[in-house]
């Protein structure tokens, strides 16, 4: 009889051990769970452990699909304005100048590359392709790419880039330096030329425009963050440098910028010296 007392009050002390817990659970007061025995301690602290891995997880999901959330919309605002545009010049014009059409058309096409690059930020290490590359033809591509882009603003690229090769994945560099050379261009006088060269394993875009304000230095990085800049000019959405921040990062590129007003930027993108110098020696 005893025995039998022992086992159940041994039942009903892990009935309420389990019990208590999964109220505690349920409102994620994990630091409050408490099982007795050193296996029921040990079980109590390997939950505890789960349970905020878990909670750090959906915190993380839930902050990425209302980032995608706000971007959808900001980018769907930003849509409205060409495509406004060309409706407007269909509507008063019987005949639409091609240029000014290619132009519109050229912006749609930027800002529905730049939605689809941030969707597949998230997950885009899965696709990942490390290889050997020739620096000065991914930097030629991203040029002809857009060229049209040049045109419309009157500036001129000067490319000083030697054949180097560089341990890289192509595609999510080209995505880098489209970022930031059409930042350039947007932001280059008339008439101004975008000099990019390469040496000592940097690569170094150079604009003679008018520059980013001192102060909004340090927040260039930040998602959605237009500056003043994006503002006057109207064709920002905040997040090119953001992208290309966040794709370096796991490319093992290091980005600094610098700038003056009315002078000019100018954006260095480090790459791994060691990896460099032995490409360049196969």
């Amino acid at each position: 009889m005893p025995f039998l007392m022992i086992i159940g009050f041994q039942v009903y002390r892990k009935y309420t051990d389990v019990k208590a817990t999964n109220t505690l659970i349920k409102e994620e007061n994990f630091k409050r769970i408490h099982l007795h025995g050193f296996y029921g301690r040990l079980y109590a602290q390997t939950l505890q452990k789960f349970m905020k891995q878990k909670l750090t997880e959906n915190r993380n999901l839930m902050e990425s699909l209302k980032n995608r959330e706000d971007y959808l919309i900001l980018w769907s605002h930003e849509m409205k304005t060409p495509l406004t545009s060309l409706l407007m010049i269909a509507e008063n014009n019987s005949s639409v100048p091609s240029e000014e059409v290619s132009e519109k058309i050229e912006l749609v096409n930027y800002q529905l590359k730049q939605l689809l690059t941030f969707d597949r930020l998230d997950d885009f290490n899965h696709d990942l392709v490390f290889e050997k590359i020739n620096l000065s033809d991914c930097v030629k591509k991203v040029i002809q790419q857009n060229v049209s882009f040049f045109l419309s603003h009157d500036v001129m690229p000067k490319i000083t880039v030697p054949p180097a090769k560089i341990l890289t994945d192509s595609k999510w560099l080209s995505i880098i330096l489209e970022q930031v050379i059409t930042n350039a261009v947007k932001y280059s006088d008339k008439n101004g030329i975008v000099q990019i060269s390469f040496n000592d394993d940097t690569l170094t875009i150079v604009d003679h425009g008018i520059g980013i304000a001192k102060s909004e230095l340090p927040r260039i990085f930040e998602q959605g963050f237009t500056g003043s800049n994006g503002r006057t000019h109207g064709e920002a959405t905040g997040m090119g440098l953001y992208m290309a921040q966040r794709i370096a990062k796991i490319l093992g590129i290091k980005v600094k910028v610098s700038s003056i007003e009315n002078v000019g930027t100018t954006v260095k993108l480090f790459f791994n010296s060691k990896k460099s110098r032995q490409n360049n020696k196969l």
